[in-house]
């Protein structure tokens, strides 16, 4: 679940807000320090966060996604939480903080 870095990006974009976030918002939050045209990497994060990213993290219970309103809000239990903040900051390359993004 964590091996993919944009869904680590996403998780700790959705533990940092207690309301539900909109996909736009956080397409933009993912896309701020991406190197790519910024028409082609929000187009590739979009589709990649609907399709993929999300779904994935809605089935193992950590987010909610409704995906006919395109928002999703974090939901994990405290456990899990707790597990998740130590794992997210052991998964950041050597070196590396979280950027404010991530935070």
């Amino acid at each position: 679940m964590l091996a993919d870095h944009r869904r680590r990006a996403l998780l700790r974009c959705l533990r940092n807000t207690e309301t539900p976030l909109a996909v736009s918002t956080l397409v933009t939050k993912l896309t701020q320090s991406d190197d790519r045209e910024p028409s082609n990497r929000t187009t590739d994060t979009a589709i990649t966060l609907h399709h993929i990213h999300l779904p994935k993290l809605a089935d193992t219970g950590i987010i909610e996604y409704d995906q006919s309103d395109q928002q999703a809000t974090y939901t994990a239990p405290p456990q899990v939480d707790a597990l998740l903040e130590q794992m997210l900051v052991t998964v950041l390359p050597a070196g590396r903080e979280p950027s404010p993004q991530e935070k």
